[in-house]
Parts: structure tokens; C-alpha cells; sequence
């Protein structure tokens, strides 16, 4: 592994542990097993489970796009003397504070529909608002564990595909670290909140994360794309 492999492996680490750090990774769990009184390791299988497979679909979306991306850029970029790895740079800095100020955007309208400035929250006070994925829309009827599973972890996490496009600028054993590390910090992050959040909920919010998880995480992978290219240029 060369540095820019591992600058890869520790912003793919650092992405995942503040985006499953948004309580809805966690809460949901967190609020069906203090309902339905799960032992913790239920609760760390279920969600554990749940965080495999939104990493698995994450990058069943992003390999397609990855790939073409990969096969079409270098040949072209070859011919003017340029590199994929700088190309990539440049990508994960206009796809970092994109996503960054678009999720802004979208949090801070969330916030401002909401009393005060509060998180909505659902009619029965209990359902977490939620970011980024289609869990409010279900999280209204009643679901089972198994489907609370399905619900959450098939939603991909788009932050996961410009990292790995510029882990495959590097080669597969930089996408292998870097799907790995993205991996372990997900699942262990949704794992340890969740079961710290089912004994202490009503002590346990982050509404940090809840508003500026998802800008965080943009700026970061940014951060990471300005460090790429000045080590290319």
C-alpha cells in the first residue's frame, strides 16, 4: 500500500463511523428493542446484519458506475498525459462539497419545518426523523424485525462510490482495504450505538450527527480529495 492507498483506507474508516453515527443507522433498533425487549445479542445481530448489507448494496450501485468511469477515464486521460488518480482527486472534491451543500440544505429545511428547530419527529413522539433514507415513509406501519432490516439496510450509502472510484484508480487491493475498512467501521459503529442506545435512550440523541452528519461526511471526502491531488500534481 502506498500513502495514497492508506489516506484512502482511514477516510473510508472516518466516512463510515460519522455517517452511521446519524441515528437513522441506529435508533430504529434502538426503539424496537427496548419495545419488543431483545437481548443485546439480538440486537447486535440484527443490526449488524443490517449494516453488511448497506454496505454490500452500496457498492453493488457503485461498481457499475466505478468501472465505466475507470476503463473510459484512463485511456483518455493516458492520451493527455494526465492520471486517474488526479481525476479522482478532483471528483471527490466537487462530489464532497456537493453532497456536503445539498444535504445542508436539505437539514436545515427539515429543522425549520420543526417547532423551535427541532427534529420532527413522528405523531407518536417516538419515530426518529430520518435522513437520507426511506425509512420514514415505513417506519409509520409495523414492521418486524426482519423487515426493519430489509428496510434500512437496502438503502445504499452513496458516499461509499466516489472513494471506491478513487481506491480503483489505485488498484484492487486499495478498493479491497478500502471496502473493508468502510465495512468493520459501519457495522461496529451501528452495533455499539444501537446497544448503548437500547439502555440508555432517553440520554442518547446526537442531534449533532442528526443535523450535520451528512455535511461532515461531504467536507471530509473533499478534505481527502484536495490531499489526493496535491500529492498527484
Amino acid at each position: 500500500m502506498d500513502s495514497t492507498d492508506i489516506l484512502l483506507f482511514f477516510s473510508a474508516c472516518a466516512t463510515a463511523v460519522i455517517h452511521a453515527l446519524i441515528p437513522d443507522h441506529w435508533l430504529p433498533f434502538a426503539i424496537m428493542a427496548r419495545a419488543q425487549r431483545w437481548t443485546d445479542r439480538k440486537t447486535a445481530v440484527m443490526v449488524g446484519l443490517t449494516g453488511v448489507i448497506h454496505v454490500a448494496v452500496s457498492i453493488l450501485v457503485g461498481l457499475p458506475v466505478i468501472a465505466l468511469g475507470s476503463l473510459s477515464s484512463r485511456d483518455s486521460l493516458a492520451s493527455h498525459g494526465q492520471s486517474l488518480e488526479l481525476l479522482a482527486g478532483y471528483l471527490l472534491v466537487a462530489f464532497g462539497v456537493g453532497y456536503g451543500l445539498w444535504a445542508h440544505r436539505r437539514e436545515a429545511r427539515a429543522h425549520g419545518a420543526a417547532p423551535g428547530g427541532a427534529a420532527p419527529r413522528g405523531a407518536g413522539g417516538d419515530h426518529p426523523h430520518v435522513h437520507g433514507h426511506i425509512l420514514e415513509r415505513w417506519f409509520h406501519g409495523t414492521l418486524s424485525g426482519g423487515g426493519l432490516v430489509a428496510v434500512v439496510g437496502i438503502s445504499p450509502c452513496i458516499l461509499l462510490v466516489p472513494i471506491l472510484f478513487a481506491a480503483a484508480a489505485s488498484g484492487r487491493a486499495a478498493v479491497a482495504f478500502a471496502v473493508a475498512g468502510f465495512t468493520i467501521c459501519t457495522v461496529v459503529t451501528m452495533v455499539g450505538v444501537a446497544l448503548f442506545a437500547t439502555h440508555g435512550l432517553r440520554r442518547l440523541d446526537l442531534p449533532f450527527f442528526t443535523r450535520y452528519g451528512d455535511l461532515l461526511s461531504g467536507l471530509l471526502i473533499a478534505a481527502i480529495g484536495v490531499l489526493v491531488i496535491v500529492r498527484e500534481a
